[in-house]
């Protein structure tokens, strides 16, 4: 929670001293917007057998994305959603990653500048990637580049999945607002290791719009 506390209060301290003027005001509006996002999250595996499956997992989540609005309270767009989780095991290091390449559409609540303009839902759906990665450790000086753990073993499996999420954002100024997102992605793989992956961030983001 750390990270979406920070930029929350950053985003909000910068609120302070950049209001809008008129003048602002009279530009003409942004069609695009590209951010970025970062918080953490909890995932949920569930294999092919009983041995895969996992209870819930913490994890840091990430996000991209790159969006056109089309209308005062419509975006379309496209949102990369990851998680991440790394612990270790005896001598080795286990990594599990699941992530979302979807192709969304956003819908705000009211129009912008009202009490309800920066509240907004968003869903889509698309590529679904997992990875099962196990990492051995290195013996001292025997890394080039310093390096302590190598991969030992990896597997990447690919499916289909969607996500939704509702979040709220604000503007900082004319080209940059901040907010929060809550999203749930569900992703179905059906190979191998990975039958399913359902992770739920709780990201802080930071949008640049033009």
């Amino acid at each position: 929670m750390r990270p979406v506390v920070t930029i929350l209060l950053a985003a909000v301290g910068l609120l302070a001293f950049a209001a809008p003027s008129p003048a602002q005001g009279r530009h003409s509006p942004a069609l695009w917007t590209v951010g970025v996002a970062y918080g953490p999250a909890a995932a949920k595996i569930t294999g092919v057998s009983d041995s895969l499956t996992t209870d819930w997992l913490e994890g840091p989540a990430q996000a991209v994305r790159i969006a056109r609005d089309f209308g005062p309270i419509v975006r379309l767009g496209f949102e990369h959603q990851a998680w991440l989780r790394e612990q270790g095991f005896y001598d080795l290091k286990i990594r599990a990653g699941a992530q979302l390449e979807a192709l969304s559409v956003t819908t705000h609540l009211g129009r912008r500048g009202s009490a309800l303009g920066g509240l907004y839902v968003t869903a889509g759906g698309g590529w679904a990637h997992c990875r099962l990665t196990f990492l051995e450790p290195i013996p001292p000086g025997k890394s080039a580049i310093g390096d302590t753990y190598e991969i030992a073993y990896k597997k990447d499996e690919f499916g289909w999945g969607g996500f939704g999420g509702i979040g709220y954002e604000f503007r900082i100024s004319r080209s940059f607002s901040a907010g929060v997102l809550a999203s749930a992605n569900f992703l179905d793989i059906g190979d191998e290791i990975f039958d399913t992956a359902t992770f739920v961030p709780l990201l802080a983001n930071l949008n640049w719009s033009f």
